[in-house]
């Protein structure tokens, strides 16, 4: 495995990289600016080495970055080096910047819920209910749905990583949004198995019981360490020490052993849009 470099100092390289483009600097003429060498330059915006914290504020100002966002990516620079990365959702918000970064980057995805259909995978009226059902969301929810049906566009893209979800029956079986409503989404996750980079895997009930771990999404990267995003009502985050990945690691072959396999799981779905048809 690569060497360790937390969630936070992942998201602070790409922020960074993502001030810099606008300004036209290249990492040549940023790093002459800096006062360090472009190779510097260039393994900070990597997330291979560590900036100082007067080296991010001085690059901000070459960036032109002021206000609320230099405050936010200066807050980011402080905790830096913690284990783990906590949002309280009612404070902060899901980080759905870095979220997205990540789905982005990622070689491989994989979703466990037990709760709503993975939001990768919702359709718009699916999503709609789901974001629905949170008071917090509802203020905002255009923008938010918006925001989570552009997250999709992942899974289309050229390089799109393997990505697997492993939905529970209890997911399959609860109408958000409606019978309607319910009956597209699940005509859509019969289609989205069809591609060859997704993989639908089913857990019905006659399986029993399982590590049951609540909405968590581990991603693989090529050149970096995986990661794992575990999602909740209250509070979302991300998971970078090793142990905690190889727990999840464990939990995600667990889910490989009891759930159906990709075309047992066509099947099932099938059933159980007749079954939504049917009212």
């Amino acid at each position: 495995m690569s060497e360790h470099r937390s969630a936070r100092a992942r998201a602070l390289a790409k922020e960074l990289t993502d001030k810099r483009k606008p300004t036209g600097l290249t990492t040549r003429t940023a790093a002459a600016r800096l006062s360090v060498s472009a190779t510097t330059l260039n393994r900070i915006e990597t997330g291979r080495r560590m900036p100082k914290p007067e080296e991010v504020s001085a690059l901000l100002a070459i960036y032109g970055v002021v206000g609320p966002e230099r405050k936010r990516i200066m807050e980011l620079v402080e905790d830096v080096r913690a284990v783990g990365w906590w949002h309280v959702n009612r404070v902060h918000g899901s980080p759905m910047r870095e979220l997205v970064h990540f789905e982005s980057q990622a070689s491989a995805i994989v979703n466990y819920t037990l709760g709503p259909i993975p939001g990768l995978l919702q359709t718009a009226d699916y999503a709609r209910a789901v974001l629905g059902a949170f008071p917090s969301a509802r203020p905002d929810l255009e923008r938010r749905l918006d925001e989570r049906l552009r997250r999709q566009s992942v899974l289309h893209k050229l390089a799109s990583p393997r990505y697997t979800a492993f939905i529970d029956e209890g997911t399959l079986r609860r109408p958000f949004g409606g019978v309607d409503a319910m009956a597209e989404q699940v005509r859509w996750l019969i289609d989205m198995a069809k591609r060859p980079n997704i993989f639908i895997r089913a857990i019905p009930f006659r399986r029993g019981s399982y590590d049951q771990s609540g909405y968590f999404s581990l991603f693989d990267f090529r050149e970096a360490p995986p990661l794992v995003f575990v999602e909740g009502s209250q509070m979302s985050g991300f998971l970078d020490e090793a142990e905690d990945i190889e727990g999840y690691q464990a939990v995600v072959e667990s889910l490989r052993r009891i759930a159906l396999d990709s075309t047992e799981s066509v099947g099932f779905l099938e059933r159980i849009l007749a079954d939504h048809e049917r009212g």
